[in-house]
């Protein structure tokens, strides 16, 4: 096969629904906690109920994007696509129709799974057969994603006017909607393929330069998992109101609606490796930051410089797996920064309430800035590893 394939559907930008895609599926899950309280008031859940609800959702993330993998790096983007748009659709009609505690975990599965599962396929996809200019389309699709988990609770509060199973329906029709043209798109464009097993993407974890993205991510990740766990209570206890807090939460999201896009470009175009680190240096001040000066102004202003940071140092983490990984393993690559996102995420969120607790904010702050700096440091040690020569995986090709 001679020259390089063009892709189809980039001539008129079809890709651009994949964000839309992520978005919808994203938000349907921010959606729910809108009405956590509500569902528990109406149909007696317990308070226990309510936390297996929420963290479903999150849980089932951390699997389905590792099996789900291999499935992309064969090849069967569009295949994938169409199933997480089933999942999101049967999800959110079982939340906005149920009425029973099972229901509801099943449908926060269905979505969960939904959202691993098409962020995989659609990732592979806008990699396509090359490395090149994926950095901007990885940033933006990170923009995307982060707008749903921003925009999808007042969106759910909006449509609820209109009725709480309305809601979900909306989103379901939507979410459907939006797949047609994705799953085209992902069913033809052309893709460089690789015969991979899950045995042979945790293999990839014994390159450094995946343990170095691996880890940043992580830190990073935990930083947001120790974020969201606290935050509520700790500007209460600074005196903040609910609607002060939400504003600041805005605020706060602002620079990743914005950087991650503009970033990944301007990362490709320079070292991924050098930037990411320096990114994870400037998270140790950042993070720090939100405890050292007890004030909401202060936290905020740390809020932003920590979320632009992010706004590099994600879309860096993915270019330095795609770089390393090439496009022909670039799903199994970018699964594996999730999963340790997830893990790393999960455990910060479930601890921040007690270290809080025992701690206070400054200390807790401090101690996880520590363990950034840690990371880093031992981040630029994996990176200044040189890259083993490898031939290429057995089997790969390119779909056409």
């Amino acid at each position: 096969m001679s020259g390089t394939p063009t892709r189809r559907g980039d001539n008129g930008e079809v890709y651009r629904f994949a964000y839309l895609l992520n978005f919808l599926v994203v938000a349907s899950i921010g959606a729910v906690f809108v009405f956590l309280s509500d569902i528990k008031d109406a149909y007696g859940l317990p308070s226990w109920g309510i936390g297996l609800i929420a963290a479903t959702g999150f849980v089932t993330v951390f699997p389905v994007t590792l099996l789900v993998s291999p499935l992309a790096d064969r090849g069967y983007t569009g295949v994938l696509v169409l199933a997480s748009a089933a999942m999101a659709l049967f999800g959110n009609l079982l939340f906005g129709f149920g009425d029973t505690l099972w229901e509801f975990v099943v449908s926060r599965g269905l979505l969960g799974g939904a959202i691993g599962m098409v962020g995989i396929a659609t990732r592979k996809a806008l990699i396509g057969t090359e490395v090149e200019g994926s950095g901007k389309k990885l940033g933006t699709l990170l923009s995307a994603v982060v707008a749903g988990f921003l925009l999808g609770p007042p969106l759910g509060a909006q449509l609820e006017r209109f009725g709480f199973a309305t809601v979900f329906v909306i989103l379901a029709i939507s979410t459907v909607a939006c797949a047609v043209p994705v799953v085209l798109w992902a069913w033809k464009a052309p893709v460089s393929t690789s015969h991979m097993t899950l045995r042979s993407v945790v293999s990839l974890l014994e390159r450094p330069a995946i343990q170095g993205a691996a880890l940043s991510y992580g830190l990073l990740f935990g930083s947001v998992g120790l974020f969201d766990s606290v935050i509520d209570i700790y500007l209460e206890d600074l005196g903040a109101s609910n609607t002060q807090i939400s504003m600041i939460l805005v605020v706060i999201g602002v620079p990743l609606l914005v950087v991650p896009g503009r970033a990944g470009g301007f990362i490709e175009r320079g070292s991924s490796r050098r930037i990411l680190t320096l990114a994870m240096f400037v998270a140790v001040v950042s993070i720090t930051g939100y405890g050292l000066i007890p004030s909401l102004y202060a936290f905020a202003v740390a809020g932003v410089v920590h979320s632009t940071v992010e706004g590099f140092a994600f879309p860096g983490a993915q270019i330095v797996a795609v770089n390393e990984t090439g496009a022909a393993q670039g799903a199994s690559g970018q699964a594996l920064l999730e999963v340790a996102g997830s893990l790393t995420g999960a455990a910060a969120a479930m601890a921040g309430p007690t270290l809080y607790e025992l701690l206070g904010a400054r200390a807790m702050f401090a101690v996880y800035g520590l363990i950034v700096l840690v990371g880093a440091l031992a981040v630029r040690k994996r990176f200044a590893q040189p890259r083993p020569f490898e031939l290429a995986p057995e089997g790969e090709s390119i779909r056409v």
